[in-house]
């Protein structure tokens, strides 16, 4: 069922996660094991094609093998590690960021008005079927055919959006194109310390900005991401602190304070108790 897919990702894969031809389609492939990483899950479509990999979200972890997909709803941070890939078998996966105005138009079309039940989590994982790989191969299919990607892809891609409305993994997807619920509010201020992870950040400001008490925002953003928004917030400055160390564009202190801390040496404690080592030896690490 997967052989078209794994054919199609061989051709177009990249080790460092550059988009393709269509921009919101990410093919990642590589040859050999990777080290345990961290990383933003954001609101996407995910397939792995061949090999395995382990993911930690807030101390779950999930193997998946090849034909599990998944949907994230939210941006969630997590580790993540290549656990089974060699030349002659490498890695390969499938992301399709996700457009909310989609998920939306089809929730309309399908005359859902109120579709989206409270949910726990952020994330679902499914096997694939043959409902999605047909649609998915189609756009895919379109990398060894740009210039009709601008006619062909969103007919392709609404496809399939509407298969994963009707399969297992539609109640996280209609979490996306909600706007009507307690998950929108939600992700209305996940989104909002994404865009503003550098920057102080009052609990109680942000839950009366999403509308809602500050004692149900604790415990809904914590059933969703589970973290506390502050944590939330935490995790997104070290994520970026250390995208900046390995890029080199900045020192331990300068990164510090980019990152949004005010003072260097909590986030030197907070980064190692995060990745394991001190800001400094880490960016060294990075870097080879």
């Amino acid at each position: 069922m997967l052989k078209n897919l794994i054919t199609i990702a061989t051709k177009h894969g990249s080790s460092s996660g550059m988009p393709s031809e269509y921009p919101r389609l990410v093919i990642r492939s590589t040859m050999a094991p990777t080290p345990p990483a961290p990383a933003l899950f954001e609101p996407k479509f995910y397939l792995l094609l061949q090999g395995a990999k382990r993911m930690t979200i807030a101390g779950r972890t999930f193997d998946c093998s090849a034909g599990t997909c998944a949907v994230a709803s939210i941006g969630l941070p997590f580790v993540s590690e290549v656990v089974e890939a060699s030349p002659t078998q490498p890695y390969l996966s499938v992301e399709l960021t996700l457009d909310a105005g989609i998920v939306a138009s089809l929730l309309l079309d399908m005359r859902e008005q109120n579709p989206t039940e409270w949910q726990a989590g952020a994330m679902s994982l499914a096997q694939v079927d043959e409902g999605l790989v047909e649609p998915l191969g189609r756009l895919m299919n379109l990398l060894d055919a740009p210039f009709e990607i601008p006619v062909l892809a969103a007919q392709f891609e609404r496809e399939l959006y509407y298969r994963l409305l009707s399969g297992p993994l539609g109640g996280r997807l209609r979490q996306i194109g909600a706007n009507n619920s307690r998950f929108a509010q939600i992700k209305m201020a996940a989104e909002w310390i994404g865009e503003n992870a550098k920057t102080s950040m009052s609990v109680e400001w942000l839950a009366s900005h999403v509308g809602m008490s500050v004692t149900s925002f604790h415990r809904h953003f914590k059933a969703v991401t589970a973290s506390s928004p502050l944590a939330y917030q935490r995790q997104l400055r070290l994520l970026e602190a250390r995208r900046q160390l390995a890029s080199g564009e900045a020192n331990v202190t300068e990164t510090a304070y980019t990152s949004g801390y005010v003072s260097a040496s909590q986030f030197s404690r907070e980064y190692k108790k995060t990745f394991g080592v001190p800001p400094s030896q880490h960016a060294a690490l990075l870097r080879r």
